[in-house]
């Protein structure tokens, strides 16, 4: 019987395969200029909620959305001994719904999902803010990473995608992290209102 993705992120966390740091994402930094607390700010496939605790820490109401139990544990474990506003959701984002004009941050880091586009669109407040850095084709074509190609960004992709909003920052191309080179895109855009 073939594991469910659930079941796989758990085992994961579980084995300590995948360990957020205690940072926030880099583009969640590259942000903060543009970040206007106090609100309420929604973190996509939060994992153990890095991206989530900062911004809560920063002065927003967080919602950490995320199929995983385990992830979400972590999170909320962190999040109580900080006394910080987190709001641990595990729900599989394929049937999750974003209400209209509810979130002044939306953050996506290295989560896909392509049909959830206009949903995180329609989802911010009027001036609301849009974060996402995920994979980008230059992680298999130039750095020869092994994800699966529906899984990363063709080129200007995540532009056209939200042309609709202000784009305050876009790149696209190999960045170092602190797991190596990543071919990521990656935007900060503002819904007009």
């Amino acid at each position: 019987m073939a594991r469910t993705d659930q079941e796989r992120w758990d085992q994961r966390y579980r084995d300590g395969d995948w360990v957020d740091s205690d940072g926030p994402s880099p583009i969640v930094e590259d942000a903060v200029p543009w970040l206007s607390p106090p609100g309420r700010a929604l973190d996509v496939a939060c994992g153990s909620g890095r991206n989530s605790l900062f911004l809560a820490r920063f002065g927003f109401e967080a919602i950490a959305v995320d199929l995983s139990w385990r992830g979400l544990h972590l999170l909320a474990k962190r999040a109580r001994s900080e006394r910080l506003g987190v709001h641990p959701v595990q729900a599989d984002l394929e049937r999750f719904i974003l209400p209209e004009d509810s979130f002044d941050v939306i953050v996506n880091t290295h989560f896909l999902m392509r049909d959830l586009f206009p949903k995180l669109q329609s989802a911010l407040t009027p001036a609301g803010l849009l974060i996402i850095e995920t994979y980008h084709v230059d992680e298999i074509d130039v750095l020869g990473g092994d994800i699966r190609r529906e899984y990363a960004l063709e080129p200007e992709e995540l532009k056209e995608a939200f042309s609709d909003l202000d784009i305050l920052l876009y790149e696209e191309g190999i960045f170092n992290r602190a797991e190596g080179e990543r071919g990521l895109a990656r935007l900060v855009a503002r819904k007009l209102g």
